[in-house]
C-alpha cells in the first residue's frame, strides 16, 4: 500500500455482517497525500469552493481545516474522478470541497459530463433478483429512502444500463446466509453490498475471505472505503508507518467486520493477536484498559464512536496505515447469466459517475444518516 497520512461511516459492519449485531457501521475514510507548491499560490481553503494542492496537504488535513460535514471521506467522494486513490494527492490538483450542505461547487471552466452509452447484457425473460439486507445504514436498510444508497445505486444502474431488464431487490436480513448459501443455490442472482479482498493475495486468505474470490464475480466498485487505525495517544504505536511495525501489538476489531485486509498484510497470529469484541463501543473500551493497543475499523463510523464516548483527546489516528476497501455487487460464478448481469450493472454505473448522479445519490445517503 501506498504511503500516506490521513475516514467515514456510521452504521456499517462490512460486506461481513452476522445478524444479531446492534450496529452496523457505514463507510468512509482517511487519506492523504503530498505536494510542492507554495501556498501563496493557492486560494485558502474554504466550504463550497475549488481547492489547489499544495506540498504538506491531505485530505484528513484539507477537512479538518474547513470543518466539512462527513469528513476526509466526503471529501475523497467528491474528488474520485480528480484522484488516483484516497492516498494519493499531486501539487497542483484541482479538488472540489463540497458546500455546507453537501452540493458541490461549480468548476471553472468545466465541461458538461459525457455521458456513457450503456452496453446492456442480454435481457432475460424474468425478473433478476438482487439479495441484501437491513441495518446496514446508509448503504442497505429498508426504512432508508430507496433502500439506502447502495440499493439505490444498484437500482438506477439497472434502469440506466439495460431499461427492458426487470429486477426486484429483496431483503433477507440473515447476512450471514447470502454468501454461504442463497447466491451460491441460485435463490437470487445477485447481492450486495460486499467487500472484495485483494484476490491476487488468495493464497494467503481464511478459506471465508478466499471464497469472495473463488466463488464469486464482482461488479466494478460502486463504492470506496476507508479502514482507519487508532491507538492512545502516547503509545509506542502512535507514529508507525508500516504494517509489521504493528507485529506484537494487540489488534481490536468489532465482531462481524471483515479480516481479509489483515490477513493480506500480516496483520494476522502470531504476528499480532486479534480480539474480536462484540461491539464498536467495547473496542474503545478495551483500548482505554489498556486490554488491546489498536481499533481499526471504517473510519468515519470509528471516529464518530469515539468522539460520542469522549475519547477526542485521547485517540490518535495512524493515518499511513488507512487502506482502501471497495463495495461491489456479487454474482455466483456458476450463474450462467452472471457475465451478462455484470454488463448491465457496470454499465449503468459508468453512467452513474459520469453524469454526477452517483455523488448526488452518495451525498443524499450520508446526510440522510448524519441528519438521523
Amino acid at each position: 500500500m501506498e504511503n500516506c497520512t490521513g475516514l467515514y461511516s456510521k452504521a456499517l459492519k462490512t460486506g461481513n455482517k452476522t445478524v444479531g449485531l446492534s450496529s452496523m457501521a457505514a463507510v468512509f475514510a482517511v487519506t492523504c497525500g503530498v505536494a510542492t507548491l507554495s501556498a501563496d499560490t493557492v486560494a485558502a481553503q474554504s466550504l463550497c469552493s475549488n481547492y489547489t494542492i499544495v506540498r504538506g496537504d491531505t485530505l484528513y488535513g484539507i477537512s479538518e481545516a474547513v470543518d466539512l460535514s462527513g469528513g476526509f471521506q466526503q471529501l475523497y467522494n467528491a474528488n474520485r474522478n480528480v484522484l488516483a486513490g484516497p492516498n494519493t494527492l499531486e501539487v497542483g490538483q484541482v479538488i472540489r470541497i463540497p458546500c455546507a450542505d453537501g452540493a458541490l461547487p461549480i468548476v471553472g471552466d468545466s465541461q458538461p459530463a459525457r455521458v456513457a452509452t450503456a452496453v446492456a447484457g442480454a435481457t432475460s425473460d424474468r425478473p433478476v433478483r438482487f439479495l441484501t439486507g437491513s441495518n446496514y445504514a446508509p448503504f442497505t436498510d429498508e426504512n432508508l429512502p430507496g433502500g439506502g444508497l447502495f440499493t439505490e445505486m444498484v437500482q438506477r444502474s439497472m434502469e440506466l444500463g439495460n431499461p427492458d431488464q426487470e429486477f426486484e431487490v429483496i431483503f433477507v436480513n440473515d447476512w450471514g446466509s447470502h454468501l454461504t448459501t442463497l447466491l451460491p443455490i441460485g435463490a437470487f442472482d445477485m447481492g450486495f453490498p460486499w467487500f472484495l479482498p485483494d484476490c491476487s493475495k488468495v493464497d494467503i486468505l481464511s478459506e471465508a475471505n478466499a471464497l469472495r474470490c473463488t466463488q464469486f464475480d464482482a461488479s466494478e466498485p460502486f463504492y470506496d472505503a476507508l479502514v482507519g487505525y487508532y491507538t492512545l495517544a502516547g503509545s509506542p504505536y502512535e507514529g508507525v508507518t508500516e504494517y509489521e511495525q504493528l507485529y506484537g501489538a494487540r489488534l481490536c476489531r468489532p465482531d462481524g467486520w471483515f479480516s481479509f485486509d489483515l490477513e493480506g498484510e500480516g496483520l494476522v497470529a502470531p504476528n499480532i493477536e486479534l480480539i474480536f469484541a462484540p461491539t464498536e463501543e467495547r473496542c474503545w473500551e478495551l483500548l482505554q484498559l489498556s486490554a488491546v493497543d489498536i481499533v481499526t475499523y471504517d473510519a468515519l463510523p470509528a471516529e464518530e464512536d469515539y468522539s460520542e464516548m469522549g475519547l477526542e483527546d485521547r485517540i490518535v489516528k495512524i493515518p499511513a496505515l488507512a487502506s482502501k476497501q471497495t463495495l461491489h455487487v456479487f454474482v455466483p460464478k456458476n450463474n450462467p447469466n452472471g457475465q451478462a448481469y455484470l454488463q448491465t450493472v457496470n454499465a449503468g454505473l459508468e453512467q452513474l459517475r459520469l453524469s454526477g448522479e452517483w455523488f448526488e445519490i452518495v451525498r443524499r445517503g450520508i446526510q440522510t444518516t448524519i441528519e438521523n
